[in-house]
């Protein structure tokens, strides 16, 4: 057991909550997949996952094909600037295949190594919506966060294998921007292609201070305790988007 996970079975036996900051998932060129239920409760957090990080995200929300709007999601809210908000179909974020090669000619030079043809052809793929949103993202702060909320919803139009989900991320990597991918629902083998991996859930819908969020993956040497719930009462840094009313703006 080292250092950091005896203090850690202390901070337990003491009766102190593990802890995790928000800060870290923007340390190093790094994605983060957060999942779990209810929707609004993955909105919120992914909101505050983002916002410690950047204070301006940029947010791609995939909105229900339905119709139907969540009132308390940071999109209907007012949280995020109209500049950095975009709001698109599940149709409209499916990868994109036609075309590729020929807009890829456009833009690399025939001495390009494959390594970067590569990248261009996967950014190329993204739904049109996302590159708009990369490419009208600054460079403040140095690592602009980008969130894809409520891509469960186009899980069924991506790969399923680590590797090719790997692809669509560092397609976005590369560009300088953090991706937060939000989804509810159970995850697929998938969400080991990224950096991060949180669970957040609460038994009773209606009350997040009853949730906890569990880190199932982070890169090495980051202090955030592996596959150990921690009440969402005690992350701070959540707190204040999870406590304001609906009819609250950011």
């Amino acid at each position: 057991m080292g250092q950091f996970d005896r203090s850690m079975a202390m901070a337990r036996t003491r009766g102190t909550p593990p802890r995790v900051d928000f800060h870290s998932l923007g340390e190093g060129a790094w994605s983060t997949f957060l999942y779990g239920s209810p929707r609004s409760l993955v909105d919120r957090v992914g909101y505050a996952m983002a916002h410690v990080n950047d204070p301006n995200p940029t947010w791609v929300d995939i909105r229900d094909p339905e119709g139907s709007t969540d009132a308390s999601s940071p999109s209907e809210l007012g949280w995020v600037p109209e500049d950095h908000l975009y709001f698109v179909s599940p149709a409209e974020a499916r990868p994109q295949e036609a075309g590729v090669d020929l807009a890829l000619w456009t833009v690399v030079r025939s001495d390009e190594p494959d390594s970067v043809i590569a990248g261009f052809t996967d950014f190329l793929r993204l739904p049109p919506k996302v590159q708009v949103a990369v490419s009208r993202i600054g460079t403040e702060p140095t690592h602009p966060v980008l969130v894809i909320a409520n891509s469960d919803r186009v899980r069924a139009y991506y790969p399923k294998e680590t590797a090719g989900v790997r692809r669509i991320i560092d397609a976005m990597l590369q560009t300088g921007v953090l991706p937060i991918f939000a989804a509810v629902g159970p995850p697929g083998p998938g969400r080991l292609a990224f950096d991060f991996v949180f669970e957040v859930e609460s038994p009773r819908p209606d009350d997040w201070r009853a949730g906890s969020l569990t880190c199932h993956k982070a890169p090495p040497g980051i202090p955030i305790p592996l596959d150990t719930p921690i009440p969402l009462a005690s992350v701070s840094q959540a707190i204040e988007f999870l406590e304001r009313r609906p009819s609250t703006k950011a």
